[in-house]
Order: structure tokens, then C-alpha cells, then sequence
């Protein structure tokens, strides 16, 4: 994905933020600037601080130092409307309402907007629903979907509220390959700033324009993601290979993750043991 020109006023700004629990540094002096319409992917092993700072971003959390801004405001003096209409969270494990309709749990994201029309709200969630594929099961009850169904209808549910900014946590989470490429090919097309938290790297390069590498809850690295995805990087965060490939009709090459052991591992071949022949 190539990095478009954005404006240099950034949207949402995370400044000098440290977060402690129980005694513990959980995010030490952690920057990081996200423009309007980029798409940010936070990427580090388990309990590398990225679900933390997600909850920093969205407010849902204090951090013990620092801040965060949303168009050069204070986050944590921004009223609890105004915020909804900037922000909106989808969790990894989202508490779903299991009698709701799917179309009466995506329109929950119509709250911060009381003075909307009934035909607005309705307009607004039946494009929510249409664009995550939802629309053939806007009836059915939300604890009769499925995992991944229900990922989808937490999106949707997000996408109805209208936020300048996105932030996911690992959006991908119970769907299957071909509905993760689409959801990730929905996200970009959004037209709004998000920032996801990743753990699976081959769905970085589909989605991001930088990525923000923590180890920690430091900043490891942050840039491009062909600067962050490097070989060095990636083995000595993750444990694991990296290898770029080209793809035809692919502008650029594609990462490729294998573990160590089995990257350098020759490839054995066995020829099946010929039958004897019948007389």
C-alpha cells in the first residue's frame, strides 16, 4: 500500500503517554502522530502494550503520564458525546446483546446523534449492514451469528456511529481468510483514520500505510511498513522469518512469515516405491 499525502495537522496525537498497573510500566513514553485517513497498524508480540494504548486512545483508559489529542483537543476534557462522535471502539471479544436484532445492535451507534432523523438513522445503518454483509441476516437474533458474524456486526455497529477514527482491535478476529481480506479492503475504503491492532503481520501490508512496532510498551519502531517489517525487526520481536516475494499483477512484493527452524529447514523429497510389475 503506498503512503498518500495527508495533511500535516495530525487528527489524533499521542503524546509522552505512560500507563501503570499494579506497580507495573504497561506503556513507557509512548509517541505517535496519526493524520487524517491513515490507516495505522500497531503490531507486537502478546503483552507488548497495543490493546493498552488502544484503550489510551479511545479514553477508556488514564494514562499515568502524558495525553492524547483528537484535532489538537484534550481527549479527557472532551464531553462523553462529542468523544463518541470522534471515536468508535471495536474490541477483540466484544459484549454483544444476544436478544437484539442485528439491525437494533448496529443502530446502538446512532446514540451520539439524538437530533437525527429516523430516516437518517435508518439510511446510515442499512449502509453499515450492506457494506459488511449483513444485510441478509438484519433480522436474525445476534446470539444466532456466528463468531466471526458477530465481528462483523460490531463493525457495522462502529461504521453507524460515523467516527473520524476508527480504533480495532484485532478486526479480523474469528472471521475466515476471504472475509478478513474483505473486511481489511472495507476498512481502507472507509475514508476515515484507523488504527488496528494486529497480530497476524501477512495482513499488515494490505491494510497500512505505517505501522507502529511495540516491544514492552515501547516504541520499537515506527514507519513504512517495509521499514518496520524487515528481518531484523521481525526476528528479534517476533521469533520468526521474513521473506518478500513479488506477486504478478502486485505493484509490490509480499511478505512472507515462516519460523526460523522451518525456513532453513532443506526440503526433502521421497519418490513413491514403485509397485512390482504383474506377470
Amino acid at each position: 500500500m503506498t503512503t498518500p499525502n495527508f495533511s500535516a495537522q495530525p487528527l489524533l496525537e499521542v503524546q509522552s503517554v505512560s500507563l501503570q498497573r499494579q506497580d507495573k510500566a504497561v506503556l513507557s513514553q509512548v509517541s505517535v502522530s496519526v493524520p487524517f485517513g491513515a490507516h495505522i497498524a500497531l503490531v507486537g508480540p502478546n503483552g507488548s502494550g497495543k490493546t493498552s494504548l488502544l484503550q489510551v486512545m479511545a479514553g477508556r483508559l488514564q494514562p499515568s503520564a502524558g495525553r492524547v489529542l483528537v484535532g489538537g483537543q484534550d481527549l479527557a476534557q472532551m464531553p462523553g458525546m462529542q468523544r463518541a462522535r470522534q471515536l468508535a471502539v471495536v474490541h477483540q471479544h466484544e459484549q454483544v446483546h444476544g436478544q437484539l436484532r442485528v439491525r437494533d445492535y448496529v443502530a446502538l451507534g446512532r446514540t451520539p446523534y439524538p437530533e437525527a432523523s429516523r430516516d437518517e438513522n435508518t439510511q446510515v445503518v442499512s449502509d453499515a449492514l450492506q457494506r459488511c454483509r449483513l444485510d441478509g441476516l438484519q433480522d436474525r437474533l445476534m446470539r444466532s451469528l456466528s463468531g466471526g458474524e458477530q465481528q462483523r456486526a460490531a463493525i457495522a455497529r462502529a461504521i453507524a456511529q460515523q467516527p473520524r477514527i476508527l480504533l480495532l482491535d484485532e478486526p479480523t478476529n474469528h472471521l475466515d481468510l476471504r472475509t478478513r481480506a474483505d473486511m481489511l479492503d472495507l476498512l481502507t475504503g472507509l475514508g476515515v483514520t484507523v488504527v488496528a491492532a494486529l497480530h497476524e503481520l501477512s495482513l499488515v501490508q494490505r491494510f497500512a500505510h505505517r505501522v507502529l512496532l511495540l516491544g514492552q510498551g515501547r516504541v520499537v519502531a515506527e514507519d513504512l511498513p517495509s521499514k518496520v517489517l524487515t528481518k531484523e525487526l521481525v526476528l528479534g520481536n517476533f521469533g520468526m522469518d521474513v521473506f518478500y516475494l513479488p506477486l504478478p499483477h502486485r505493484a509490490h512484493e509480499i511478505a512472507v512469515f515462516e519460523s526460523p527452524q522451518t525456513a532453513h529447514k532443506p526440503l526433502h523429497t521421497t519418490r513413491p516405491h514403485a509397485r512390482p510389475r504383474a506377470h
